[in-house]
């Protein structure tokens, strides 16, 4: 058993097993709130969610159109999950594993998904790059804030 929870611990989880990998995304989203994601997608992987955080100790923001729902604690702030929100019936979870208490990231295999199309990751990985299967954007210039 592996427990997840903000700062305050208000937004907890406890999940059956560590993750044998997370995820390191770079897009403009991801970037900047520094997650590492964890994924339970649909079937036995959502057994593996032995505990999922009451929504009402959450705010959301949702991305794109609508597809993506970043959750974060409403007392201190942490990003702790995503929900793919437009598969009510079979979600998507991404745990944030920076809020998995006792995870050896030594354990854990970092993959790097180059959707932000720079190349540029703040962590190291000896593993090569993975390509975006997301559309390319135009490279940021110097008046974006992308």
């Amino acid at each position: 058993m592996i427990r997840a929870a903000c700062h305050c611990t208000a937004v907890r989880f406890e999940i059956a097993e560590a993750p044998s990998w997370v995820l390191d995304c770079n897009c403009t989203l991801c970037r900047r709130y520094g997650a590492l994601w964890s994924y339970y997608h649909r079937g036995n992987d959502q057994d593996l969610l032995v505990r999922k955080p009451d929504p009402d100790v959450t705010q959301t923001y949702t991305w794109l159109d609508g597809d993506l729902a970043f959750h974060r604690c409403k007392a201190c702030g942490c990003v702790t999950h995503m929900v793919a929100a437009k598969m009510p019936s079979q979600p998507v979870y991404g745990v944030n594993a920076r809020m998995m208490v006792g995870l050896d990231p030594a354990k854990v295999k970092l993959l790097q998904v180059d959707n932000g199309h720079t190349g540029f990751f703040w962590t190291r990985s000896n593993d090569p790059v993975i390509a975006s299967k997301q559309p390319n954007e135009p490279a940021p210039g110097p008046a974006d804030w992308r």
